[in-house]
């Protein structure tokens, strides 16, 4: 099966001395939501800072229309259901000077699957082999079929660097990327600069540079962007982005991100490898009290992983709220609620969780199960998480975070060996459903298949779906060519520019 790439259709507080070197063009600065937490690993949300910097680039890329694009790669063939080859693109140079050709592309991906935490959009678990076929070619080979590794592709974890970025299993981005913007400096914790890449193989930036300053806190972001501190604000949410609306100097673009608020159960311990207790849980949260409590009926309560708008998301889903339910779903699983005591855990980067675990917490308390809730930074729980030492936890998930099709979403949460797999769910029926998609090549035959396994995840109440997310990005309206990204990949482009 031959694709043609082109056809198919699917900040800060002041500016720093890194700033001033970048002459001719205006200069931006960004506020981001997140920071750099583990020294560049591909497998992190560090890889999605350097694709928002405009500095990463891997062989194909993901539209604001979410379709898929050539980025380094000009076109893709699958050769064999197992086997892929991607034509490099001519005269492009990493900003060290070296050349993108298949040796040094493929150098980067191996790089990826000898990582110490692969990537789930490119790991030893899905990819057997990746070599050069001569100086314009790459070849992927796949332990099983699939249809949908171009897609995969596109995902910042895939990023092509320089041979230089790799040195004693660390990643070093400076001066290593293609795209239309370099990074020149990193403060981990506070900051990064970037300037315009004058060598790039598209279209030149319009900007001299950026700095994008690290602010976790979301009413901090706005407040910078509010009072001129920074002239772009992302991810804001809708209570706090409410606060920004009546101000004449600011543009809001709401963002229907791919993400899902969910309540994730540890399906592998008591009392949560029980059906019925899971369920009894579903029946007693109320999720559209609760989007109207907590998100003040900004967002979509949720009766699935996917909204019904998405072509992969069931249709005639209804809401299970029933506290009378609840309380005869506790009862034939033989529990008796006062001796439930659980621990609910939610991070404190998104502002909300507090108010959405005491929801819950209040919530389930209606039906005699007692809440403990824990608030810590994300890093501190997801060991314990990842490891099953938990009860509950609520997590913000993209759906599409690895591909523009759920499929990569559901292989890491849902399958027996899933990167992922929080709920610590296992079930090989499931497996070989999602195993299947990967193996259909006709977008239209993948569709009913997803709504399937969403039908199957949220009558068994594997994972509690409370609210389908509503963020913003706010900017100041002297800027010129903004748009949120869907899948949150982009947002220096080389249009971009200030007044």
């Amino acid at each position: 099966m031959r694709i043609d790439a082109l056809a198919v259709t699917l900040a800060a507080l002041l500016s720093g001395p890194a700033l001033a070197q970048n002459a001719g063009g205006n200069t931006i600065r960004v506020v981001d939501a997140w920071q750099v937490r583990t020294g560049w690993d591909m497998a992190s949300d560090d890889a999605y800072l350097g694709s928002r910097a405009g500095c990463y680039e891997g062989l194909t890329r993901v539209d604001f229309d979410l379709k898929l694009q050539p980025s380094l790669a000009t076109s893709w063939t699958q050769t064999s259901p197992t086997t892929w080859e991607f034509t490099l693109r001519d005269n492009v140079k990493f900003q060290d000077g070296e050349p993108l050709n298949a040796a040094n592309a493929t150098n980067a991906l191996n790089n990826l699957l000898k990582a110490a935490t692969p990537a789930r959009a490119f790991s030893p678990k899905m990819i057997k082999s990746v070599e050069a076929v001569g100086d314009k070619v790459v070849r992927i080979t796949t332990n099983e079929p699939s249809v949908l590794l171009p897609l995969q592709l596109a995902s910042p974890a895939t990023t092509i660097l320089s041979p230089a970025a790799y040195k004693d299993g660390k990643i070093n981005p400076i001066n290593a990327c293609t795209g239309p913007f370099t990074i020149t400096q990193v403060d981990p914790t506070q900051r990064m600069t970037v300037k315009r890449n004058d060598s790039y193989w598209g279209n030149k930036p319009v900007l001299a540079g950026a700095e994008i300053r690290f602010i976790t806190d979301a009413n901090s972001r706005a407040t910078q962007v509010r009072s001129g501190e920074t002239d772009v604000a992302r991810m804001i949410p809708p209570l706090v982005a409410t606060t920004l609306k009546k101000s004449s100097n600011i543009k809001l673009e709401q963002v229907n991100a791919p993400r899902t608020t969910m309540l994730l159960l540890n399906n592998k311990k008591a009392p949560f490898d029980n059906i019925k207790v899971r369920q009894a849980v579903q029946a007693a949260i109320d999720t559209a009290g609760l989007a109207a409590a907590v998100y003040e009926g900004l967002v979509q309560p949720a009766t699935g992983p996917f909204p019904p708008t998405d072509p992969w998301g069931p249709k005639d889903q209804k809401p299970t709220y029933d506290v009378a339910k609840a309380k005869g779903l506790l009862a034939e699983a033989g529990v008796k609620p006062e001796s439930l005591k659980v621990n609910l855990l939610a991070y404190s980067s998104k502002v909300e969780f507090k108010d959405v675990a005491a929801v819950i917490q209040e919530q389930l308390k209606s039906i005699g199960i007692q809440v403990d809730v824990k608030v810590a930074e994300y890093n501190a729980i997801e060991p314990d998480m990842l490891a099953g030492n938990y009860d509950m936890a609520l997590m913000s998930r993209g759906y599409l975070t690895d591909a523009a099709e759920p499929a990569s979403y559901l292989n890491a949460d849902y399958t027996c060996g899933g990167g992922f797999n929080i709920s610590h769910f296992c079930d090989p029926e499931m497996d070989a459903k999602i195993k299947a998609i990967y193996q259909t090549g006709e977008p239209e035959k993948r569709m009913p298949m997803y709504q399937e396994i969403a039908k199957k995840v949220q009558a068994d109440a594997l994972t509690i779906f409370l609210v389908h997310e509503t963020l913003y990005d706010a900017y100041s309206a002297k800027v010129r060519n903004y748009k949120p990204h869907p899948l949150n990949y982009i947002a220096l482009t080389p249009t971009l520019s200030i007044n």
